[in-house]
């Protein structure tokens, strides 16, 4: 848990809430119940971890909050359009080829708690079932699927080259997704079961573009994109007059990597033609994610504010900017990039962007959960700042 903040720091603290640390904002993801502020749209349905620890469908236009282990809650799941590009996510058929498998209608329960996991039983060694084509042109993709063990303990591997090459997954009688790296190949996806005998049930293949794996989305017979999320508020609601000096904090688990630079949080300016930042904390690259802030009224400064960041860890950041200071923090740690005075900043801001660039349309958009935002309309020093980000 992150040190509170009393009541004495700050000198010039807006007591304006009933929270009593001088926020005007916050936004509290762990409930399971979006702030009736916040405005939320998906154009296509989506699916989720529950409470149960089941996979669920949630409906169009519908936020999703997603769980882990043991049925804690992660929080609000933000992720960017996604499409799985196998057309048979858990009938394995017809566009699969089995060699030396015994398959068994699909009635076995599935991590959806539905009977439709796939029982493959080896008849011989060396048992495969793989996509009988690769998919299209060489490009970034990630391989995921569901698997458990029925009966034998021998080994059970994946591949993405159409058995080239294999890779073990180390399953157990629990259902588990499983992945492979990412990689640039044509993408041709299977299983095999080494021993004779041996028994697994398999659910929900996906194939997607990007060097990460995303919630599940269901195919059959053809291909399925899921949309992304968009979810912002008005900053009229927790701002009046400048928007500056403040302090923005957002708790969060990035989850996997996607294209350009997405948004974990971004206040900023949507009444004028050309949209201006305000303050934006968004992270970039692959398999690690420099993290940065964004100034600007009609350019950006940015300042790296970390790097090495991991997918799948809780991280608590906040950013505070006043005319004369520009200061960063990460679970605790000074913002290696912080600077002086930022460029000029706006003058006003409309709208605040969670996971997102809060644009008309959805752009810039995060792959994770949100577990809180908060907003105080006081620059800390650095030191308050990295007590807030302390987990």
């Amino acid at each position: 848990m992150h040190r509170p903040i009393s009541r004495g720091v700050g000198s010039n603290m807006l007591l304006t809430n009933n929270i009593g640390d001088g926020s005007t904002l916050t936004l509290d993801f762990m409930s399971g119940v979006l702030d009736s502020r916040l405005s939320f749209a998906r154009a296509s349905t989506g699916t989720f971890i529950g409470s149960d620890g089941y996979v669920q469908t949630a409906s169009a236009g519908t936020p999703r909050f997603q769980y882990g282990s043991a049925g804690l809650p992660l929080g609000l799941l933000i992720e960017g359009s996604a499409t799985n590009l196998l057309t048979y996510s858990e009938a394995f058929t017809p566009d699969w080829t089995d060699t030396n498998i015994t398959r068994t209608s699909s009635t076995a329960t599935s991590p959806a708690n539905t009977a439709t996991a796939l029982l493959a039983t080896a008849s011989a060694g060396n048992a495969t079932i793989i996509r009988s084509a690769a998919v299209g042109t060489t490009a970034i993709r990630s391989y995921s699927i569901w698997l458990r063990r029925v009966t034998g303990t021998g080994n059970i591997q994946l591949t993405q080259n159409g058995g080239g090459s294999w890779t073990r997954a180390d399953i157990t009688s629990s259902w588990a997704r499983y992945s492979l790296s990412p990689t640039n190949a044509n993408h041709q996806v299977g299983i095999r079961i080494v021993t004779s005998g041996d028994e697994i049930e398999m659910w929900g293949a996906q194939l997607e573009t990007g060097s990460g794996i995303t919630s599940y989305i269901p195919t059959a017979g053809s291909t399925v994109t899921r949309s992304s999320d968009y979810c912002t508020m008005p900053a009229s609601s927790f701002i009046t007059g400048s928007p500056y000096p403040q302090t923005l904090l957002i708790d969060c688990i990035p989850q996997s990597a996607s294209v350009g630079f997405p948004d974990l949080i971004r206040l900023f300016d949507r009444s004028g033609p050309t949209y201006s930042y305000g303050n934006e904390i968004y992270y970039s690259g692959a398999s690690t994610m420099s993290l940065s802030r964004k100034i600007s009224a009609t350019s950006n400064t940015d300042a790296t504010m970390s790097s090495g960041l991991a997918y799948n860890t809780r991280y608590r950041i906040a950013a505070s900017i006043s005319s004369t200071a520009f200061l960063g923090s990460r679970n605790g740690v000074t913002g290696s990039g912080a600077t002086g005075a930022p460029a000029a900043l706006p003058s006003s801001v409309t709208h605040l962007g969670i996971g997102c660039n809060g644009d008309v349309s959805p752009v810039s958009v995060m792959f994770g959960t949100i577990r809180q935002v908060k907003f105080w309309p006081v620059a800390f020093d650095q030191t308050t700042l990295n007590g807030l980000t302390t987990l």
